[in-house]
């Protein structure tokens, strides 16, 4: 059965982890899960601390221990999103822990990697 993008589109929300082989528009902010750390990544100070640790024991969908790489911020509609959606590119596959989600919004509240409009519209 296919869902109507509009119930698509309410379906994504904060903390939303998406599985997905394309991605293009603005609106929705959102960081790539890792399981390393590059290192290019690792020799810049501001961009390592913002490597967020997320275990495999609280995502089912994680082989091993992987790093929400949180130190560049994507942007997507989420009409775009439900739309890949709707065409099977994209799947919700799992949600942040409240832990996780409230650890990584206020680490993105506090880094110097993104500008006070970013803050007010992706991370409050």
């Amino acid at each position: 059965m296919d869902l109507p993008h509009q119930l698509l589109q309410q379906g994504i929300k904060r903390g939303s982890i998406l599985l997905s082989d394309s991605f293009e528009d603005k609106i929705a902010g959102f960081f790539f899960i890792n399981s390393r750390i590059h290192p290019i990544v690792q020799a810049k100070t501001e961009q390592f601390a913002m490597q967020y640790q997320l275990r495999k024991r609280d995502y089912d969908f994680l082989r091993y221990d992987s790093f929400l790489s949180a130190n560049d911020l994507l942007t997507r509609s989420t009409a775009y999103l439900a739309k890949t959606i709707q065409d099977g590119q994209t799947s919700i596959v799992g949600q942040l822990t409240d832990e996780d989600l409230t650890a990584v919004l206020e680490a993105c509240r506090e880094s110097k990697l993104f500008t006070a409009k970013e803050k007010r519209q992706f991370f409050y």
